[in-house]
């Protein structure tokens, strides 16, 4: 599949009231946050924040999430996404140049007993813009979602307890339809955010911020309800212990609507060959309040495989209601 490319554009001048915007939004972005429903965030950063796509690589990328509450409920999440990014006729993918990404998504989630049927569509544009010759780069996103959402349940009287499930899909359901009325309702929302990244061969790192809902759309059928605005925080962290070696770290900081969604990660990556093209990842995450989610990963040329499982921790909702959760990633490098 071959790169897509655009006319030359005339150059962004960067200015110290964009930095001083990014110094600004990080100092507010904990008080809100986002929906984090797969734990592969070092690999779907740009679905949370559209100014994220810190490589010129084409991707696509299929997720599989399924959570069971025995005699409760259970429900499965699916997502595929494609990245492709855009340099100007006159620059090389491999150089450090500008570039434009344009990326698209769609996901869904439903229920076994028809309880939650909930899906989006996304598309996102970001721009790319080096700050030296040494890989380090400003980059700003922002897009635009489709959300269908429709959640009616008999359980419990018709209601989920408070805070059930509150960091996964089934929550963010009854957050966009608080009444659990069981009509269907379609919505559109607008997302942004702004990063720092840098492409230096042996470490890698980003720090950006984002909002979404900043549009703030009405989510109920009577139009009574609409969601607020979600500020997240992203951060990572890779460098090569030695030639065969290399270790990670990354956190997706989150708040809305009263919910903490904090998620923390690291990983260990050993090289399975001398070229680098098969390589083997562990790793383990924590959700705060949730869950300890470890994790394997395989990269075989250019297929990238991951799998993720829920512990619950002790005394949380998720280990009485006895949750039971895993995740499935495929990256392919086009």
């Amino acid at each position: 599949m071959g790169l897509l490319k655009f006319q030359q554009l005339k150059p962004i001048k960067i200015t110290v009231v964009f930095f001083k915007t990014i110094a600004l939004t990080l100092s507010t972005s904990l008080i809100y946050g986002q929906d984090i429903h797969m734990p592969a965030l070092q690999e779907l950063n740009i679905l949370y924040n559209p100014a994220l796509k810190t490589d010129k690589i084409t991707k696509t990328y299929v997720g599989f999430r399924t959570v069971n509450y025995p005699g409760i409920i259970s429900y499965s999440s699916k997502l595929i996404a494609i990245e492709l990014p855009l340099v100007s006729k006159n620059d090389n993918f491999a150089d450090v140049t500008r570039y434009f990404d344009i990326a698209a998504a769609i996901n869904t989630t439903g229920a076994k007993d028809g309880s939650l049927a909930a899906s989006g569509a996304t598309v996102a544009l970001t721009y790319a813009l080096p700050l030296n010759g040494a890989g380090t780069y400003i980059s700003t996103g922002f897009n635009v979602n489709y959300n269908f959402n429709r959640i009616g349940s008999t359980v419990y009287g018709g209601y989920y307890p408070e805070g059930f499930d509150k960091q996964d899909a089934l929550g963010a359901a009854i957050v966009a339809d608080p009444y659990q009325s069981g009509f269907n309702f379609g919505y559109f929302s607008s997302g942004a955010g702004i990063s720092v990244f840098d492409t230096e061969e042996n470490t890698q790192w980003y720090a950006g911020v984002s909002t979404r809902n900043f549009n703030h759309p009405y989510t109920e059928w009577n139009r009574t309800s609409r969601l607020g605005s979600d500020n997240g925080v992203q951060a990572g962290y890779t460098t090569s212990l030695n030639e065969v070696a290399a270790i990670g770290g990354y956190t997706n900081l989150s708040w809305h609507n009263g919910v903490q969604e904090h998620f923390f990660g690291v990983t260990y990556t050993r090289n399975l060959d001398d070229s680098s093209r098969y390589k083997l990842t562990g790793g383990i995450g924590f959700r705060v309040g949730d869950a300890l989610v470890p994790s394997v990963a395989f990269t075989l040329k250019k297929t990238h495989v991951s799998f993720f499982y829920d512990l619950n921790l002790p005394n949380s909702n998720y280990k009485l209601y006895r949750r039971q959760a895993y995740s499935f990633s495929l990256r392919i490098i086009l």
